[in-house]
């Protein structure tokens, strides 16, 4: 319990209340033998007086003072602290049924006491009284933090929901009060899901608190930061005159967001995507929840339109997000009700023009739409964490047609059927084993399979090592999609355990171009470094009969592209085949590459759609 002043009560200290100065001085004088601090009082009014001034952990009552008993002053000093122990003192052994009635007393001693007794039961008493406030400390710790938490988040020390909702409220009533304007930002962390796949959580963790402390420190003093969830964040930014101070505010945001961060001596470079929504002057007709849920609207627009960027809100957002609701409602039911499927597309021997492998591609057949492309939904997959689920489908599916095929006698030579896989599926340290299993389960050679890895997957070339090898263990192919565009590192190509590049269409489209020299140049040199490396090299994208002439006469050996084929059913993907009849297998004696790494590159679920 704490006095007037604030202060705990007084450790170790005895109040001695008796109206005979000798007997309350020896008392004091034997406890001073102990160490223990004594104070005194002749009566009543001083020793009331005394607890106020000095709040004694003990008090030690005469039973018979001047101006009451010591029964009654037991019980006002105990109404002013409730644990204070009071022994009392007496000559009289008859008081037991006293002291049992009052139940305020805690013990009493009977004089002339021994001065080893009266010591005991002071240290007893003394330890009683430590025990008490400790464990109220203790509860009161307890009930500060439980306050805390039920108002701060523990990971980062930011307010969490229940107080964001308070603090928006506040923010609104104060803006209808003055006629200012409100902006509500909701910060969302780029692709942070894949930093804890890959790092762990641990890891990622700690970039959430870095994030955090950002964000309150690049704040204006004005401004709440709270943390919405997960890696979400939400600031109130009262006192926003126009959208474009907003639109400054979460510019410089971005900004500190973007820094790299350094964690157990990785460096990490993360980027965040920013939903604004601004009140008119007044608030008029607002809501917290209004305003969060705009926020959040403009936040998937600005991942949509690529990420690491903001969006302001406007109403025609909220029919995208309904509609991206709807798509990712569809998706859900869409691998049960065959709504999904899969279309191939041939990948073709540019020096014989046989069929030698298909890519699979993912089709929608969403109803009341026709046919969706992949690039149409898989971002909304990636975002809602279903795309894991629906790259297992499009294992599951397109190993069990391509087990079909070749129980039919379809399946020529060196076939290899291609399927994309997502950096999702590379983080699974369970993927390599998960693919084996379903090899084993249609008895699907491995010999007849390929993967393309493509760049996103590629940020933690450690993590994805691992499972590329263990593909590779099992028999398995490995592209390298999309090479030469984007950030494609030529280290790659000695770190990872991978058979085959595959040349980005846009290389491709420059071949027969007029005057297009440089084009032509990279297609040549990738080619040449794929050769010299002992790696398949496929073109993707071919359009023309030019284009593939000039690939060809490169020495380039596969491609793929609307100039042979759309991607179709499996029906007229064998139906081509049949048109043009292998001119011999697609291995070593045709290319001068061993037969397991005869590559020719398909992908499952190309986000870039068809060539």
């Amino acid at each position: 319990m704490l006095n007037s002043e604030g202060l705990a009560p007084s450790a170790g200290t005895v109040l001695v209340v008796d109206d005979d100065a000798n007997v309350r001085q020896s008392l004091i004088d034997v406890m001073a033998t102990a160490g223990i601090k004594g104070v005194g009082a002749s009566g009543r009014a001083e020793a009331l007086a005394a607890q106020l001034r000095s709040e004694p952990a003990v008090v030690v009552v005469d039973y018979r003072l001047p101006d009451c008993s010591g029964i009654d002053l037991a019980r006002e000093l105990k109404e002013h602290d409730p644990e204070v122990p009071v022994l009392l003192l007496t000559g009289y052994a008859s008081l037991d049924t006293a002291v049992a009635a009052v139940g305020q007393l805690d013990a009493y001693l009977i004089k002339p006491v021994a001065p080893h007794l009266f010591l005991q039961t002071i240290r007893n008493a003394l330890a009683r009284r430590g025990l008490v406030d400790e464990n109220r400390s203790l509860v009161e710790r307890l009930q500060r933090l439980n306050a805390y938490q039920a108002l701060y988040d523990p990971l980062t020390g930011l307010p969490n929901r229940a107080l964001l909702d308070d603090r928006l409220s506040q923010a609104l009533a104060a803006a209808r009060r003055t006629g200012t304007s409100l902006a509500v930002l909701f910060v969302d962390l780029d692709r942070f899901k894949l930093v804890n796949d890959l790092f762990g959580h641990h890891v990622g963790d700690q970039l959430l608190r870095e994030m955090a402390d950002r964000l309150a420190t690049a704040r204006r003093r004005s401004d709440t930061v709270a943390r919405f969830g997960g890696d979400e964040f939400v600031v109130v930014c009262p006192d926003v005159g126009t959208s474009a101070s907003a639109c400054r505010i979460a510019e410089h945001l971005l900004n500190e967001l973007a820094r790299p961060a350094t964690v157990e001596g990785v460096e990490h470079r993360l980027t965040a995507s920013i939903g604004i929504t601004l009140t008119g002057p007044g608030a008029v007709s607002q809501s917290p929840e209004t305003l969060l849920r705009n926020a959040d609207t403009a936040m998937y627009r600005a991942k949509e339109g690529g990420r690491a960027d903001w969006e302001l809100f406007d109403e025609a957002m909220r029919d995208r997000v309904v509609e991206r609701f709807e798509v990712e409602r569809g998706l859900r039911s869409g691998m049960e009700s065959g709504d999904l499927v899969l279309a191939y597309q041939p990948i073709v021997d540019l020096a014989s023009g046989a069929v030698v492998g298909a890519e699979a591609l993912i089709r929608w057949h969403r109803a009341g739409h026709g046919t969706i492309l992949p690039v149409a939904f898989l971002p909304v997959a990636e975002e809602s964490g279903l795309i894991t689920p629906i790259g297992r489908w499009v294992f599951d599916s397109a190993l069990s047609e391509l087990s079909a095929w070749e129980r039919a006698g379809l399946v020529p030579r060196e076939f290899r059927l291609w399927i994309n896989v997502s950096p999702h599926q590379l983080a699974d340290p369970a993927f390599a084993q998960e693919v084996g299993d379903m090899l084993v389960r249609y008895d699907v050679p491995s010999s007849m399979l390929g993967v393309e890895v493509v760049e996103d997957a590629l940020r933690d070339v450690g993590a994805t090592t691992k499972v590329l090898r263990e593909l590779r263990e099992l028999g398995v192919s490995v592209n390298l999609d999309d090479f030469g565009a984007g950030y494609s590192n030529l280290s790659w190509l000695q770190e990872l355990p991978i058979t085959g590049i595959k040349v980005d269409r846009r290389f491709v489209a420059t071949l027969d171009v007029a005057g297009e020299v440089r084009g032509a140049a990279i297609v040549e040199g990738l080619i040449s470094l794929g050769h010299a490396l002992g790696l398949l090299v496929v073109a993707e994208g071919i359009e023309t009969p030019a284009q593939a002439v000039a690939l060809s006469a490169m020495g380039c050996e596969l491609g793929q592209g609307y100039h042979f084929a759309y991607p179709g059913s499996s029906r007229q993907l064998w139906a081509m085949s049949a048109d043009n009849p292998a001119a011999g297998p697609a291995g070593d004696e045709t290319h001068g590459t061993g037969s397991d790494d005869a590559a020719g590159p398909v992908p499952g679920m190309s986000v870039a759609g068809d060539r």
